[in-house]
């Protein structure tokens, strides 16, 4: 596969995950992005949770306020001038480097890791662990709005991260033939993917695309530290479900920010040969006469 890369190709971090103590001994070097975002259903509010306290000179970026407004579809990828706008007023610059956290170990902030790379900006990395664990180790916090001189950022669009409904639908096809498609990896829990919970978006069918894989991103995740799983951990739990890692693969999820974990997961292994659906199951469910598969 070909990949063309942008004059800002290369990161200078040494995997898509950096530690806390990396991040303590660098804070005054980098940029560093409050992702947080949440489910309706965890009652948890973002905005109120950053103003209260967050890494010191932390900038709040907003996933919903930084997406496609002109959809019903959740957060979808922004117009490209739109992010660079938003992100110039944010005073990030195209030679920053930056880390992103969230506060659920790693969640959102993958999106928003994964969006800048879209948008060409291959110098950031996410805080392994997030900010639980920035407090867990007795870090400085802090509720002080961060100063900002505004930039003058550029982006460039990197088609190849992307994949869209159009994509999905002919991939399945070409597979009903019998023909080679990309894999299709989806980061809901289990439940949903088999159809056996509802959807917690209202009247949409759960279930899954045919022939994607089930991979809830809670599995990559170690559930006593909040860390990331290592990398041999994350080979073997590909092995475990025949995926191939030196063929195509597409992550997926209900809005695509979950399969975003997936794609920084197959980053750590040094794949390139990934991507995402950008509309995921939200977008696909909701799409007349598509197949949908239960178990």
């Amino acid at each position: 596969m070909f990949v063309r890369y942008t004059r800002y190709a290369f990161s200078s971090f040494p995997s898509p995950l950096v530690s806390v103590q990396y991040l303590k001994q660098n804070l005054n070097k980098v940029k560093v992005l409050d992702c947080s975002w949440y489910l309706p259903q965890m009652n948890r509010n973002a905005e109120l949770e950053y103003k209260k306290q967050h890494i010191p000179g932390a900038i709040r970026f907003d996933i919903d306020a930084n997406s496609l407004q002109e959809t019903s579809l959740p957060h979808m990828l922004p117009k490209k001038e739109d992010f660079e706008r938003s992100v110039s007023d944010m005073g990030i610059s195209n030679n920053d480097q930056i880390v992103v956290y969230d506060g659920m170990n790693i969640f959102s902030s993958a999106r928003v890791y994964w969006q800048f790379k879209y948008f060409g900006h291959q110098d950031i990395a996410v805080l392994d662990g997030g900010f639980p664990a920035w407090v867990r180790d007795n870090c400085a916090v802090s509720d002080a709005p961060p100063l900002i001189k505004e930039a003058n950022y550029k982006a460039t669009v990197q088609p190849h991260m992307l994949r869209d409904l159009n994509f999905i639908i002919k991939n399945i096809e070409n597979q009903n033939k019998g023909k080679k498609g990309d894999q299709v990896l989806d980061a809901r829990p289990g439940p949903r993917f088999n159809g056996e919970v509802p959807e917690p978006r209202a009247g949409l069918s759960s279930g899954h695309m045919p022939y994607s894989t089930s991979l809830p991103f809670s599995q990559l995740i170690d559930q006593t530290t909040g860390l990331m799983k290592n990398v041999e951990e994350i080979k073997q739990i590909l092995n475990n479900l025949n995926v191939d890692i030196n063929k195509n693969i597409v992550c997926s999820c209900g809005s695509g920010v979950t399969a975003a974990i997936i794609y920084v997961a197959l980053e750590r292994l040094g794949l390139k040969n990934i991507s995402l659906y950008d509309g995921s199951w939200s977008e696909y469910a909701a799409t007349k006469d598509v197949e949908i598969r239960k178990k």
